[in-house]
């Protein structure tokens, strides 16, 4: 842009900040762009793709199907040791191994009884070792500390003293 003589205008000091645009405000973005932007990815649904947590968890997978397989294979033999023992009318007897097998899980869940009510009695177990103020002694102290502040407040420290003689001679102690 020139002026009227032919001379560039922008050149001129402040001349050139009037000219220019000012820069655009960065639009604060909405939840429905947030939630736009949210895919499977997001919530992990792809976190097994590359894997990783294949190598990861695998060899606790195994573990944990081995021991439920042996858990049902257990089951299965009991339960198949009572089908066996009992004919249509008669009473199911237990054999030696369920009998031993149900005494473990017993044992076990006997000892897990034991260890929680401990935690709680632990958890209810609450011992002072400082004696506590009943309530009438907590009046009383809030009410001296109230007539402390009234007295700072309205009496001047050399009738406080006066008075403090007074009772001294006076053998009065509050």
């Amino acid at each position: 842009m020139t002026d009227l003589n032919g001379n560039i205008v922008d050149k001129l000091p402040g001349v050139k900040e009037l000219f220019e645009k000012p820069p655009e405000l960065r639009k604060r973005r909405t939840r429905y762009d947030i939630y736009k932007q949210i895919d499977a990815s997001y919530y992990g649904y792809r976190d097994d793709e590359d894997g990783m947590l294949e190598r990861l968890e695998g060899p606790a997978e195994d573990a944990m199907r081995r021991e439920a397989a042996e858990e049902w294979r257990r089951l299965h033999e009991v339960r198949r040791e009572a089908r066996k023992g009992v004919k249509s009318g008669e009473v199911a007897e237990v054999s030696a191994v369920a009998r031993e097998m149900l005494r473990e899980e017993e044992e076990v869940v006997e000892k897990e009884r034991q260890r929680e009510k401990e935690e709680e009695k632990e958890k209810r177990e609450f011992i002072v070792h400082v004696p506590l103020p009943d309530e009438k002694e907590i009046e009383r102290r809030v009410l001296e500390k109230k007539k402390m502040e009234l007295l700072n407040k309205y009496v001047s420290e050399g009738l406080m003293e006066e008075q403090t003689e007074a009772k001294d001679m006076l053998n009065i102690q509050r």
